[in-house]
């Protein structure tokens, strides 16, 4: 069963990544400006290996996380059409139950159970959507984070 632990854990593991990621960025971003500042003063010392790098591998990344994406979040809409679908099918099950009641209190208790059983689903299909959607954005920023990480090393230098 999903629970809000589990989504908790994943909203802060996503967060802390985003973080790291942040940081490594500006990193990254500083030494590029020393970078450019330098070239403008000597352009013909200038690192133009790493500068013909940075659309490349920006475009290579970003593009990388959006098909990601794509094929994550069409995987999580199947299974949050599963879910409904399961959902309906549940109702109907129930509203059959509740129509062939043979009195109005087995009518009343089915009614009452169906509804603790419903508030049940709704909590634990909304922890597995959740989930869901924090699984969707950490596959996505892999490729931006390998990224990222090949240019903190390379620059690291």
């Amino acid at each position: 069963m999903t629970t809000f632990n589990g989504v908790m854990d994943a909203a802060t593991r996503n967060a802390g990544s985003s973080n790291d990621l942040a940081m490594e960025a500006g990193q990254i971003i500083a030494r590029r400006v020393a970078l450019g500042m330098a070239a403008a003063f000597d352009p013909m010392g200038a690192d133009h290996a790493e500068f013909g790098r940075m659309v490349p591998e920006k475009m290579e990344a970003f593009s990388a996380a959006g098909n990601i994406a794509f094929e994550q979040t069409n995987q999580a809409a199947w299974a949050i059409a599963r879910l409904a679908s399961d959902e309906i099918m549940t109702t109907a099950r129930a509203t059959i139950a509740m129509a062939t009641c043979g009195s109005p209190v087995a009518m009343a208790e089915a009614q009452g159970q169906f509804a603790l059983d419903w508030f049940n689903r709704a909590a634990t299909n909304f922890f597995a959507v959740g989930l869901l959607a924090l699984g969707v954005q950490q596959a996505a920023m892999a490729p931006i984070q390998a990224t990222v990480a090949a240019n903190t090393e390379r620059l690291g230098r």
